[in-house]
């Protein structure tokens, strides 16, 4: 059988579940192949004068924690209305949802991008002050909210510091070091690509685990990834090992049953243990 390169890269598996119940919770947490909620945002704030600088939120409680999701799509696709469960997960957890969107490569860069996403966390923490604000992001959306989280210089540019976060939640991200060695496979040539045209030579400066530095106050962070992807492992350690380094707190957490899609769509079902991690995160 021959498996797709995209099936590779988001580490779907075709091995036969070992059991019964084990199959009923992959396919629960797996859903159907919208990554849409049938829950529609109460409202849409803009930060700035692109249509991708906007953000909706969703059934605002008035009192809990306010949880961001950026989505993912390595930086040049998706879309904010892409939050699959993350509605319902919200309700259930005395939370605000509120998923951004972001300006786009290859029309700008990463760097753009983590811009917009630290507008948008500057603007809604105007709009509903006083209340402690996560971020939790997926593949290039975890890179871009990890950026955020940790140098200085995007929540500086709009008035605020990487500790006015409550936390980070991070969904098996990539790029995390931008920089480090790839291999000469399919898949690593197409990451490479992927790499080139968000961040260009900035490969360092974009990288948020070279971006840590002692002395900095960062949020604590919550580093998902998927157990049978090695690149995501190895990122994911290098980052939380540079931030206990610099005096931070990360807490690096395998998923042993999901790919690269389903820790995002299954992520938000009542009963996930990577959604009700992160709830004891958040409410900690």
């Amino acid at each position: 059988m021959l498996v797709s390169r995209r099936a590779a890269l988001l580490g779907l598996t075709l091995a036969p579940l070992s059991t019964p119940a084990l199959a009923q919770r992959r396919l629960a947490r797996r859903g159907n192949d919208s990554r849409r909620s049938s829950v529609a945002p109460a409202q849409t704030w803009s930060f700035g004068p692109d249509p991708l600088q906007a953000y909706d939120v969703y059934a605002d409680l008035g009192t809990g924690p306010i949880l961001m999701f950026v989505h993912g799509g390595g930086w040049s696709r998706g879309e904010r209305a892409m939050v699959s469960e993350l509605p319902a997960y919200a309700q259930r957890h005395g939370l605000t949802l509120a998923s951004t969107s972001y300006r786009l490569a290859p029309a700008v860069s990463a760097r753009e991008s983590a811009m917009d996403v630290a507008a948008a966390v500057a603007d809604l923490k105007r709009r509903l002050p006083g209340r402690p604000l996560c971020l939790l992001g997926h593949s290039a959306g975890a890179h871009l909210a990890a950026l955020v989280g940790i140098d200085p210089d995007y929540l500086g540019a709009v008035g605020l510091r990487p500790s006015d976060l409550a936390g980070v939640i991070l969904l098996d991200g990539a790029g995390y070091d931008a920089t480090a060695p790839r291999g000469d496979g399919r898949i690593d040539q197409w990451l490479g690509q992927t790499y080139d045209q968000a961040f260009g030579d900035q490969a360092a400066a974009l990288s948020p685990t070279l971006r840590v530095r002692p002395g900095v106050a960062y949020p604590p962070f919550l580093i998902f990834h998927v157990a049978r992807r090695q690149d995501s492992t190895v990122q994911s350690r290098g980052l939380a090992e540079a931030l206990t380094r610099a005096g931070g707190r990360a807490e690096v957490v395998a998923a042993p049953d999901d790919s690269h899609m389903t820790i995002n769509r299954g992520f938000g079902v009542a009963g996930d243990p990577e959604g009700e991690r992160a709830a004891r995160f958040i409410s900690g």
